[in-house]
């Protein structure tokens, strides 16, 4: 990668050559981060539910 910075018309390239296949996959990167985002709220909803549950279980315990 050293050698790449100091070539700016390949350093160029690579950022052409990257923001195609961006563009060209941005549907599935979309659909990929939505399920990401979904499956990271699902597992914040079940560990605030399982806290709920241990703390509850901790107060009846008293």
């Amino acid at each position: 990668m050293s050698k790449a910075a100091k070539h700016p018309v390949l350093v160029f390239g690579l950022g052409i050559v990257a923001g195609y296949l961006v563009y060209k996959y941005r549907k599935e990167i979309i659909a990929s981060a939505s399920k990401t985002i979904d499956a990271g709220k699902d597992f914040v909803l079940h560990q605030k539910e399982s806290l709920e549950d241990i703390v509850a279980e901790a107060s009846e315990d008293k």
